[in-house]
């Protein structure tokens, strides 16, 4: 192999190394030891528009597992216990829809990714769905982008108001006994 072809060889392993490259996204899944009731469970990316991912329904992804249309991008088995991670292939006019079948959903069973999509996303599960509370999207940096917070303002101190007591005459009459 000439110099040139060294060179090209070491640039592809540097990148790969580096990330996904551009056209790709790392899913990573976090699937602790009790989700989907310890079971292995179906994890499907679609490339869909947000219509298309606003209207289909758990049994209509779930048929595309057996029944692929051009939408599917990737299939996986997921196993509670285990971090699982691929590298899929993103569209470059739609979103990609990121659905888990569980057994007994309970819950948020998928997600939308828009463009620009980040260099990889992290999804957390938990017993029958995904966990929403701490979606962490890394930054195209390698960061972690942190969650928004509400700003924080303090109430304007007021002091309570000065009220007295209303005054009360009172008549006193006596009776000779």
């Amino acid at each position: 192999m000439n110099a040139g072809g060294l060179r090209a060889v070491g640039l592809a392993l540097v990148l790969g190394a580096v990330g996904c490259g551009p056209g790709h996204l790392s899913v990573r899944v976090n699937a602790p030891p009790g989700a989907n009731q310890g079971r292995p469970l179906q994890m499907v990316v679609r490339a869909v528009d947000a219509k298309q991912y606003l209207t289909e329904s758990y049994a209509d992804v779930a048929k595309q597992v057996v029944h692929p249309d051009e939408s599917m991008v990737e299939t996986l088995v997921v196993y509670p216990g285990t971090r699982t991670e691929t590298r899929v292939k993103v569209p470059e006019d739609a979103s990609l829809a990121v659905s888990f079948l569980f057994t007994t959903p309970d819950g948020a069973w998928q997600v939308l990714l828009d463009a620009p999509f980040p260099g990889k996303v992290d999804i957390e599960l938990e017993e029958s769905r995904i966990r929403t509370d701490v979606a962490r999207r890394p930054t195209r940096k390698g960061g972690v982008a942190k969650k928004a917070e509400a700003p924080k303002a303090e109430a304007p101190k007021v002091e309570a108001p000065k009220v007295e007591a209303p005054k009360v005459e009172a008549k006193v009459e006596a009776k000779a006994p």
